[in-house]
């Protein structure tokens, strides 16, 4: 890493742009077509091939279980708006926070058994990816310390930790430090990477977490 590199920081960790390339061409290009390249879609409306999608990214979502988020989602309360993490600040009330929080809380309050937090994030992720981080076991490790240090900085949330803060303050750091537009412009130039070119930032920071 160059004096003038800035790394890219994911939960403290900085890595340089040479492992984030390093990171970037030995992920599944597979799962990116399948999961992530057919794109958002109607931000209102939740399809079942959507849901499929998300079996690219190990969600395990059984055909039953497709159903039952189908069915649920007829009556989330969806943004129309296509919104991104970076918005989304936790001390504003009645903002973007709020509303991811509302829309993720109409399918875990009614979920099923079997139906857990990570399957949530990886259906909402595809219906807005630029503001519905994916939370899975990895990223909850990950994040676990920054996660408690986070919710601490937003006591009024009442949470124990918030890992949904403490990406939105990577993403924003990486934004403003520079280290994302530099990643942007080496996978601009590398022909081998241009399926990264359509991912949002919040996607990329998730698969530079592994």
């Amino acid at each position: 890493m160059t004096t003038t590199e800035r790394p890219i920081v994911i939960a403290g960790r900085p890595l340089s742009l040479d492992q984030v390339l390093t990171i970037l061409r030995a992920y599944s290009k597979r799962t990116l077509r399948k999961y992530d390249l057919p794109g958002a879609g109607d931000p209102t409306i939740l399809t079942a091939e959507e849901v499929r999608r998300t079996r690219a990214v190990s969600s395990r979502i059984n055909e039953a279980e497709l159903e039952w988020f189908i069915d649920r989602g007829t009556e989330a309360p969806w943004l129309a708006a296509v919104l991104d993490l970076a918005d989304g600040d936790p001390d504003v009330t009645a903002g973007v926070y709020d509303a991811m929080t509302d829309l993720f809380d109409h399918f875990l309050t009614a979920a099923p058994r079997g139906v857990n937090r990570a399957k949530i994030s990886k259906v909402l992720h595809v219906k807005q990816p630029a503001l519905y981080p994916i939370i899975d076991s990895h990223l909850e490790k990950t994040y676990r310390d920054v996660g408690r240090a986070a919710a601490l900085r937003h006591p009024q949330r009442g949470f124990k930790s918030m890992n949904w803060a403490a990406i939105r303050a990577d993403l924003i750091e990486n934004r403003n430090s520079g280290a994302l537009t530099a990643v942007r412009d080496a996978v601009q130039q590398s022909t081998d990477l241009s399926d990264f070119n359509q991912v949002t930032d919040l996607r990329l920071l998730d698969i530079l977490t592994w």
